[in-house]
């Protein structure tokens, strides 16, 4: 497992602790208080036994609070895939595109990367094959398993531009990675529930910046900096995950 899902298992086990304990002494409380009333000490058992379900119905309680939290948390999980930076390559609709993947510092270059340095038109698209996971696996720290596939550039179908779309491939045979790595996540116990292809599409311009996340079933684009809220609509106070995955 990532270090995200251990500390996910560690957070879950904290939840589970707490009321464990509180339940341990509501039932020692409540035996006590039993063994008072049949010594006949009903005051003292009574206030024994009141306490006993007092802590009880507090394990109930931070059971089903921290059940509910976890599987929030779990379920709206969202970790950073890579951040995407436009900037204008000298001729009208021609950009450079600088796409930095999730733990690299320098942008992607060299062969096979050549045309991220003429993408043409003004629209994006960045796919990848997803493989989502059923929702008791998420609860469990299973977080669905993605590959990049493509990042391509063209004309909004009504722009009547007659320019064919500049196409980048990510990875070779997406599809095939996506599934091993499942592999790795223990895919043959049959935890997977589905297998897609998941793209986001927004505006292109320069200094326009995305960044892209994966949920547990879909990538989508935030904007990175003030120029692209502005461009796209999207509110300037906006929930962003932080590298442990909580959302600030």
């Amino acid at each position: 497992m990532s270090d995200r899902t251990g500390q996910s298992v560690m957070e879950s086990v904290i939840w589970w602790i707490l009321p464990a304990i509180a339940g341990v002494v509501g039932l020692m409380l409540s035996f006590a208080g039993l063994g008072r009333f049949f010594s006949m000490q009903f005051l003292s058992g009574g206030a024994r036994m009141l306490f006993g379900v007092g802590f009880l119905g507090l394990a109930g309680i931070v059971t089903l609070a921290g059940l509910n939290l976890q599987t929030y948390k779990r379920l709206v999980y969202e970790r950073p895939v890579a951040n995407i930076t436009f900037e204008d390559a000298g001729e009208p609709g021609l950009y450079r595109a600088n796409v930095v993947l999730e733990g690299e510092t320098e942008p992607l270059a060299g062969p096979g990367y050549e045309n991220l340095q003429r993408m043409r038109g003004d629209e994006w698209s960045l796919g990848a094959r997803v493989i989502k996971f059923k929702a008791l696996a998420n609860m469990l720290g299973y977080d669905a398993v993605y590959k990049l596939d493509r990042l391509q550039t063209g004309f909004e179908a009504d722009a009547g531009e007659d320019v064919s779309r500049v196409v980048v491939r990510l990875n070779e045979d997406p599809s095939k990675l996506a599934r091993d790595a499942l592999e790795e996540f223990g895919g043959s116990v049959g935890i997977e529930d589905a297998h897609y292809g998941s793209a986001v599409y927004n505006p292109m311009g320069d200094g326009l910046s995305y960044d892209i996340f994966m949920t547990q079933d879909a990538l989508i684009a935030r904007s990175a900096n003030a120029a692209t809220r502005a461009r796209i609509g999207e509110p300037v106070t906006v929930a962003r995950p932080d590298s442990s995955g909580s959302v600030q």
